[in-house]
């Protein structure tokens, strides 16, 4: 006696009974991706820039960001523009011989040390944030806890807990 209602998944189905079974249909749920066009691989090379800093605090080749969701942790060394949405526990510093900029998002948050000659802080940091002749601007929904260097400083409204450290621009020599 095969009834419907008795079927068990250790009993074989009989033909009547796999008529009534929905059919199952095959769906094509995506495609291989398509060959990609063979791009520069960039390649690691030693720094050969030792003069003056290149200024990237606006390059755009170079841009990155850790969008919001996202924890980081460990080091980076910048080589261009840096925008923090997620988290980042570690340090994040400017490559050798160049100048790059750092913002922090409302919703960034970075446990750790930032060295970059622009530093823009609109969510938390705790730890240095070191701009040496540069400048860092604090606005009101930002909380910063650390040690500020600066050349210049802005703060509009910020939970400061910090202490200042103002750095004097280099004197030329006469």
């Amino acid at each position: 006696m095969n009834d419907h209602n008795d079927y068990s998944p250790e009993q074989e189905p009989t033909p009547e009974y796999q008529q009534d079974m929905p059919q199952t249909l095959e769906v094509d749920v995506g495609r291989a991706m398509p060959p990609t066009m063979a791009q520069h691989i960039p390649m690691l090379q030693p720094d050969a820039m030792y003069g003056t800093p290149i200024d990237a605090t606006e390059a755009t080749n170079s841009r990155s960001m850790l969008a919001e969701g996202i924890h980081f942790v460990g080091n980076a060394v910048l080589r261009g523009p840096f925008s923090v949405a997620g988290q980042v526990d570690g340090n994040l510093a400017q490559a050798d011989g160049v100048q790059v900029s750092v913002v922090v998002t409302e919703t960034g948050r970075v446990k750790g040390d930032i060295t970059a000659h622009k530093i823009s802080v609109m969510g938390h940091t705790d730890g240095v944030l070191d701009s040496g002749q540069g400048e860092v601007s604090l606005h009101d929904s930002a909380s910063v806890h650390g040690l500020v260097r600066y050349g210049r400083i802005q703060v509009n409204g910020a939970d400061l807990n910090a202490t200042l450290e103002r750095v004097a621009p280099a004197r030329k020599a006469i």
